[in-house]
C-alpha cells in the first residue's frame, strides 16, 4: 500500500527491492533447475544398479529389502523437491508483488 503522496526516493527504494528480489528469484530457480537433474539420478540409479549388479547373488529376501529402500528414498526426494520447489515458487511471487508494489507507486506518482 502506497500512501498518496509518496517521494521519488521511497519509489526508487520499491524499484530496488523489485529488481533485487527478482535475481534473487532467478538465481534460486536456476539453482532448483540445476540440482533437479542430481535428484532425478539419485532416484533412478543407486539401488536399481545395485540389484541389477548383484542379482545372481542377492536372495529374495534381498529384494523386499531393496524395494522398501527404493520407496523410502522416493518419499525422502519427493519432499526435497517439494521443498525446493516451494522455495522457488515463494521466491518467484515475492518478486512478483514487489513489482506490483512499484508499478502501483509508479502510477501514484506519476498517472500518466
Amino acid at each position: 500500500m502506497v500512501i498518496p503522496g509518496t517521494s521519488i526516493d521511497a519509489l526508487e527504494r520499491l524499484r530496488q527491492q523489485a529488481v533485487e528480489l527478482s535475481a534473487r528469484a532467478e538465481r534460486i530457480t536456476e539453482h532448483y533447475n540445476r540440482t533437479t537433474w542430481f535428484r532425478l539420478v539419485l532416484v533412478f540409479f543407486p539401488i536399481p544398479f545395485v540389484v541389477v549388479v548383484l542379482r545372481l547373488e542377492i536372495e529374495a529376501w534381498g529384494y523386499y529389502i531393496a524395494g522398501a529402500l527404493l520407496i523410502l528414498e522416493w518419499a525422502g526426494l519427493y519432499m526435497l523437491d517439494g521443498r525446493e520447489s516451494a522455495r522457488a515458487d515463494a521466491a518467484v511471487a515475492a518478486a512478483e508483488k514487489a513489482r506490483q508494489a512499484y508499478e502501483e507507486a509508479r502510477q501514484e506518482i506519476n498517472p500518466l
